[in-house]
């Protein structure tokens, strides 16, 4: 218990001091006291992973025929009909269990990062390596990343409702609380999993992991499982409907055997292996290790997705409406111009190298004519040289330690607020109390009386106050980012001068805006910049279009609101209230959005977006938890690769679909035709049960191995309405209708010339295999075998070999008595070959023709 001790007491206690701990000591509390992370309670069950294998019904039904063929001595029809069952559990099992080992790992991809005082200096670390005693500082918009007892508090208010159930943001102290407070009045401590809503703290780690207040209750904290997507619920329900058609034309099939008096033991194991044939059952598991390797795919390419069902959702996105600083721009922030005393002076030097020399006229100029507008850059500041904060506010501190200066000691803050627009801080010098202000021009020049021209305080007229709107909008214009100084004394607001730091565009950026020209996808950029700032940096960019600015925006109704988003596609100097209503607006004009942020104030955006994309640098703990994506470099062209990858996967699923639900239907229909034409059934029920094996899951899984076509960017986005199966009536019927009529043609043309059944049942196996390890090449994409690279997925060829070298072993070896197959020649392969090839020849012909 340390809410009821000073805070001198707690750092007694815990061994540590206001420095932070040594590294030493670190390494020893971790390893005496462990990783500061809950126990997962939840695992991968194996177990249950092997018993769902053999739950469905049908299966079931399978297991029930093997015991009766051992009931009545058909040994080896029982065996073989076992092996295949496991043999297809080992695959649904492999299968599941990666997809399971997939989505878990993408929990672990986002580490919480946390900042901490260490040998007196600051650090970014990883949350679970934190240990009772270690200082942290805490930011608005920061996950708690332990239990911990506040020693410094500047306005801090938490929502702990996560732990409490309080939904009122609770405002933090430092004095000393009741021994017997319960913990939602515990007001000088923070627990981890709350949120920093306002105002920033420094505090003492407490307790970590398990003995934190939420390690506690770990057991009804841990994570959800993940919700099934949009597409996943569809196909579910889409899988059962065509369940009940196969179920129903197998009892067809069982009842005309019965009515044709043939065997009842026979039908019963045809009908059920026809069945198991059809139904594509692998669907579901295909579909989800899909999603999850396209993850894997984005977060390789510095998107991580948080929710699978956004992966869905990118292929249809008309707008990706972002941020400018850091996002379309480097956020490699280097003050290279002031106005001060009325002069503009230029700043050598890049980057965060602290040399550089100040110019004016070309002419270097001692910096202590301006000293008080370097001092307020670098003190009203919350960063750390050489490299920890917000690159602006290392901006500020580089180009006061050009004139080498250092931040004077604070007594308070006000920390900046995206609606005020400023952020303050207060220091005492000469035992004299000064607030140092930094923020947005037009705000200081609003709260100021006075302007410090060479260190004399005169009235900021409306002379000055034009000349200094128009040195920010000249800057601005250059694409600086610019930012107001002044310092508050006495009541009094001296406005003191301007610092214009570039933040230049970055080059992948303007390559992916064009991209999303030929995507159909309009590109916004919203931003708190000046808006002369936001246009230059635009036209670098190539984005078209008019410009606007948040205050603008506040007098228009829902219509104007509408009408005006689809004439101008860059705001400025806006707020997250603005960002909100851009994006209603956009959503009522059926756009569909995907849209950054980075802030607290951002989160209910970022949460109604279609797609909600968070800044993993520069964005708070708050905004990342609400995203459906995080971008790990927040970089403009990660969010289209994964709008790329969003489009391949939605393809890919579609290519494995169409390719399972044309092939899989034909042995039913094969065998009511024979059945009405009182010919010998074609299939045996393991032949049955060997094509299903076969056939169905590796090419099947192969496919969403596709890295799509080339010109997957050069259409536009997918109506999110649109059915799944739409397209794809042409392959459904056509490539089942020629399947059904090789394999019926084939085998009675081959049981009419040698009347040998065993013969022509392994020429209408083999047939069925062949025919749909061609058509799983035409599945692969609209255009033809001659424009995509035939060898491009190495997994498809590898699937469509291994099959066809089982199919050759399995006729040629003595496991063929086993299948009631026999030894095909070179005129059967020739028949087999040119019939199986049927569907995939039309199919590329078909192509050819449309292109030309």
């Amino acid at each position: 218990m340390y809410h009821d001790k000073t805070t001198e007491q707690v750092l007694k206690e815990l061994k540590s001091s206001r420095d932070g701990l040594a590294e030493q000591e670190i390494i020893n509390r971790l390893s005496r006291i462990g990783l500061n992370e809950l126990k997962k309670i939840k695992k991968i069950s194996i177990s249950k992973l092997i018993i769902e294998q053999f739950i469905d019904p049908l299966v079931l039904i399978l297991i029930g025929a093997v015991v009766i063929s051992f009931i009545i001595s058909e040994n080896k029809d029982a065996i073989a009909i076992l092996s295949i069952v496991v043999i297809n559990a080992v695959i649904g099992f492999s299968q599941e269990y990666k997809a399971e080992k997939e989505i878990e790992l993408l929990k672990k991809l986002s580490p919480q990062r946390t900042i901490v005082i260490r040998n007196g200096k600051k650090q970014e670390i990883d949350s679970k390596n934190l240990v009772p005693g270690d200082i942290i500082v805490i930011e608005a918009g920061d996950k708690i990343p332990a239990d911990a007892r506040l020693l410094e508090v500047n306005n801090l208010k938490v929502d702990e409702s996560s732990l409490t159930g309080e939904s009122t943001t609770i405002e933090k102290i430092i004095s000393i609380v009741k021994k017997d407070a319960q913990v939602a009045d515990q007001k000088n401590m923070i627990f981890s999993g709350t949120i920093a809503k306002e105002g920033t703290a420094k505090a003492v780690v407490t307790s970590t992991g398990m003995n934190t207040e939420i390690g506690k209750i770990a057991h009804l904290v841990q994570e959800t499982v993940e919700a099934e997507t949009p597409l996943q619920k569809n196909m579910k329900k889409f899988g059962k409907s065509l369940a009940v058609i196969i179920l129903s034309l197998a009892f067809v099939i069982f009842m005309s055997g019965i009515i044709l008096k043939l065997p009842v033991y026979d039908m019963f194991l045809i009908s059920i292996s026809l069945a198991i044939s059809a139904i594509p059952e692998g669907l579901p598991v295909i579909m989800t290790l899909a999603l999850a390797l396209s993850v894997q795919v984005m977060y390789k390419r510095k998107a991580l997705v948080r929710k699978l069902k956004a992966v869905e959702t990118l292929g249809s996105i008309t707008v990706i409406a972002s941020d400018k600083t850091g996002t379309l721009t480097k956020n490699e922030m280097t003050v290279t111009e002031l106005f001060v005393n009325n002069k503009n002076i230029q700043v050598t030097g890049s980057g965060y190298d602290t040399k550089g020399t100040f110019l004016y006229n070309k002419k270097s100029v001692n910096p202590d004519e301006f000293k008080i507008l370097l001092e307020i850059g670098s003190s009203c500041n919350n960063a750390e040289l050489p490299k920890v904060g917000d690159p602006t506010e290392l901006a500020l501190l580089v180009s006061a330690a050009k004139a080498n200066l250092s931040p004077k000691k604070r007594i308070a803050e006000i920390p900046f607020n995206a609606t005020e627009k400023y952020m303050s801080t207060t220091h005492l010098i000469d035992n004299k109390k000064i607030v140092y202000i930094k923020g947005a021009t037009e705000k200081l020049l609003e709260m100021s009386d006075c302007i410090l021209i060479n260190n004399s305080e005169k009235r900021l007229s409306k002379e000055y106050r034009e000349l200094i709107l128009k040195q920010n909008q000249e800057m601005a214009s250059r694409a600086l980012r610019v930012l107001g100084m002044a310092y508050k004394q006495d009541s009094r607001t001296i406005f003191v001068g301007l610092q214009g730091m570039i933040d230049p565009p970055r080059k992948e950026a303007k390559k992916a805006i064009d991209l999303c020209k030929l995507a159909g996808i309009k590109v916004f950029m919203i931003t708190g910049d000046h808006i002369e700032t936001a246009k230059a940096i635009a036209a670098q960019l190539g984005m078209q279009g008019n410009a606007i600015e948040g205050k603008d925006l506040e007098r228009l109704s829902n219509e104007q609101m509408k009408k005006t988003v689809k004439e101008n596609f860059i705001f400025a100097r806006t707020t997250p209230e603005h960002k909100s209503k851009i994006l209603q607006a956009l959503q009522e004009n059926k756009e569909i959005v995907a849209m950054t942020g980075d802030g607290v104030n951002d989160a209910p955006a970022l949460k109604k977006a279609d797609i909600g994309i968070a800044m993993n640098i520069k964005g708070t703990d708050i905004a990342r938890e609400s995203s459906d994506i995080i971008l790990i470099d927040d970089n403009f062209s990660s969010i289209v690769k994964a709008i790329r990858e969003g489009r391949i996967v939605y393809d890919n699923i579609k290519k494995f679909l169409k390719y399972l639900l044309s092939v899989n239907f034909s042995e039913l229909f094969v065998v009511l035709v024979t059945l009405f034409a009182k010919l010998p059934i074609p299939f045996l029920p393991l032949q049955i049960l060997w094509i299903n094996l076969a056939t169905d899951a590796l090419p099947a899984l192969a496919l969403s191995k596709e890295t799509g076509d080339k010109s997957i960017m050069h259409r536009p986005p997918r109506n999110p309405k649109e059915h799944i199966l739409k397209g794809m009536g042409d392959y459904i019927m056509i490539g089942g209708f020629l399947s059904f009529i090789a394999m019926l043609v084939l085998f009675i043309f081959e049981l009419s010339a040698t009347n040998n059944l065993e013969k022509a049942r392994t020429i209408v196996v083999t047939t069925s295999v062949m025919y749909q390890m061609f058509f799983v090449f035409s599945c692969r994409s609209e255009h033809s075998i001659k424009e995509i690279n035939l060898f491009s997925n190495r997994y498809l060829l590898g699937a469509v070999l291994l099959t066809v070298i089982l199919q050759i072993v399995i006729i040629y070896t003595p496991i063929n008595s086993i299948f009631e197959f026999t030894p095909l020649g070179i005129k059967d392969w020739i028949l087999i070959t040119s019939a199986s090839s049927t569907g995939f020849i039309f199919f590329e012909v078909k192509k050819l023709i449309k292109k030309n």
